[in-house]
């Protein structure tokens, strides 16, 4: 996560991460709430605690504890690995349509 940016947590009215975010939310923030939303659901489902998908998924449990506070966002590596390990889909697929009704509409032409 950039120096500057705030944790997702900064961006809900009451507890992260069960409190909608705020209206001005980033999208980076959508996405964080969406992935530890999933992520706390099959850990309950598994009944695994942080520590465990930590181990499972071969990274330190303190980064899974961060992501589940919502103090950092997962990096991809991070996200791959704990998708392997829980076997399930963390990364929230079309949440593009919900970030893009709160951002900027594209110029014409920005094709990538």
């Amino acid at each position: 996560m950039p120096r500057n940016q705030l944790p997702p947590a900064d961006f809900t009215a009451g507890k992260w991460p069960d409190a909608e975010l705020v209206p001005d939310a980033p999208p980076e923030a959508v996405i964080g709430r969406a992935l530890v939303l999933k992520l706390q659901g099959r850990m309950k489902a598994l009944k695994w605690s942080a520590r465990e998908v930590a181990r499972r998924a071969g990274v330190s449990h303190g980064t899974v504890n961060r992501v589940l506070a919502g103090e950092v966002l997962a990096d991809t590596a991070t996200i791959v690995r704990l998708e392997l390990a829980l076997q399930v889909d963390l990364y929230p697929a079309g949440l593009w349509a919900q970030i893009a009704e709160r951002a900027a509409p594209v110029a014409d032409g920005g094709a990538a």
